[in-house]
Formats: structure tokens, sequence, C-alpha cells
């Protein structure tokens, strides 16, 4: 079905219904429930969303998301997909994030600057590598999938 199309049905009372199909035109974004780091920055991400831009699903619900990469790939990073469907992925994911929450939107700008956006993706690879301590630290349950190696 596209953007905008009516479908017609009949419900159990025999009622005709209409419905138009509108693209969710939120960002995406993909988050593991089960790491206690990941699901804490989805509820500081929740509450600074006060226009509703985002589209926060944890990955393990996310099995009938279209196109989305294996969920092995999921598990490694954070993974955001806009409305025209292209990923973003890890520090790029977080500015993508930043761009569509006002508060955060002058940091974003900043951080897409070349030389900030190599140091935000550096940053981004350090605090994912070491999620298990920080979700302890934060008093969240340690997150059980093991960190790479950067």
């Amino acid at each position: 079905m596209r953007d905008g199309e009516t479908f017609k049905w009949i419900d159990l009372h025999g009622r005709s219904v209409a419905h138009t199909h509108a693209r969710d035109r939120r960002l995406l974004v993909l988050y593991d429930a089960d790491c206690g780091f990941c699901s804490r920055s989805a509820q500081v991400l929740r509450r600074l969303d006060r226009d509703g831009c985002l589209h926060l699903l944890p990955i393990q619900a996310a099995r009938n998301v279209a196109d989305a990469p294996a969920r092995d790939l999921l598990l490694e990073a954070i993974h955001v997909r806009d409305q025209d469907g292209r990923w973003s992925v890890a520090g790029a994911a977080w500015i993508r994030i930043g761009l569509e929450i006002t508060v955060l939107r002058p940091l974003a700008l900043l951080a897409g600057l070349p030389l900030i956006r190599r140091f935000v993706e550096w940053a981004y690879a350090r605090v994912a590598g070491n999620r298990h301590g920080l979700s302890r630290l934060f008093g969240d349950d340690a997150c059980p999938i093991e960190p790479t190696t950067p």
C-alpha cells in the first residue's frame, strides 16, 4: 500500500470502514531493550522527544521492520532509519537523532561537522564498548551482549 492510498472493509458489525494509509514520518530508532544502558538511553530520548519525532522500538520487537539489517548487526550498535529508508548507525545515528530533537539540534549540527563527526564516532565506539560497566554504574542490568574490541 502506498502513502495516501485508501482502502475499505466491512467491520464485524457490517459497517463500512475506510482507512487512509499514512506513512510514519518519525525516525525509527532500534535499540537493545535487554541492555540496561541502551534502555536508559531510550527512556531519556522519550522524555526529550516532546514533538514525537522518534519511533523508539526495541530490536527484540523489530522482526517485521522492512529492510532491517541482520539482528547481530543491530545488537552491535544503535540503528536509525529515516522516512526515506536511509539507515544511520552508531555515532551517525546519534547525530541523526539529535537533528530530530529540538533541544539537541544545535549539538547535532555541530557534531555533523567532519572533524567533530570523527570524534563522535570514536566516542560512540568507546561508550558502546563499555556499556556493561556503564549499565552497572547507573544501577541497570548489565548488557548481555559482549562488547567487540574497536
